[in-house]
């Protein structure tokens, strides 16, 4: 009885295009992913990443600027001294820029540079070494002191035998023996002198750690 009263009111319009999925809406969702995603990963590995890459990798993490990027170098037999006078050849030419930068740094009254590393075999010994010879040639006087007595660098660097007197000699007993006795002129420049490590001791922590040192 029902049915007998229905009535069609208006035709059903149907539009062409289904009305899901709409692949317009999908298009765009992968677009943003496709861009997001290796963005994502980029940013990742920037921030999880442990290693440090370049110079400004350094700077950030440490918050110290740079003076200068040195090349490395091949190993001779017949020590380290890379810096020549009245060259010009990159490894010159990348000490003399420290060299200046070191100097535009330090104040009137600073005049003793201390060389470190976080471990051996990074090249402070190459570096402190070069870096006298560099200022040595610009006329200043320089004394270089090897402090390394526990693995002592700069007697290869300047081709000096190992059991040559320095520090630790004075160090062991300063009571007789005399400091500059101890140093050694450079045949490189009238203006460098030298103050080797000396034989390397059975308890180095304890001589560096003596009052003597001061």
């Amino acid at each position: 009885a029902t049915a007998n009263n229905g009535r069609i009111i208006e035709e059903p319009l149907a539009d062409e295009r289904p009305v899901a999925p709409k692949r317009m809406v999908f298009m765009l969702a992968a677009l943003i992913l496709g861009l997001a995603i290796p963005v994502g990963i980029v940013y990742l590995h920037d921030l999880l990443k442990y290693k440090i890459e370049n110079r400004e990798d350094v700077e950030a993490i440490t918050g110290v600027a740079i003076l200068a990027e040195l090349p490395l170098v091949k190993k001779t037999g017949e020590g380290s001294i890379v810096v020549r006078e009245n060259k010009n050849d990159l490894m010159e030419e990348m000490f003399r820029g420290l060299r200046t930068n070191l100097l535009f740094m330090l104040g009137k009254d600073e005049r003793v540079i201390l060389f470190s590393s976080t471990q051996p075999g990074e090249g402070k010994s190459f570096v402190a070494g070069n870096l006298a010879v560099s200022l040595a040639y610009l006329g200043k006087r320089v004394v270089v002191v090897g402090m390394d007595i526990r693995k002592p660098g700069l007697n290869k660097v300047f081709n000096i035998s190992r059991k040559m007197e320095g520090i630790t000699n004075y160090l062991s007993d300063p009571d007789h023996v005399e400091l500059f006795d101890m140093v050694q002129r450079s045949d490189i420049s009238p203006n460098l002198d030298i103050l080797p490590g000396g034989p390397i001791p059975p308890n180095p922590t304890e001589l560096v750690a003596r009052d003597v040192l001061e």
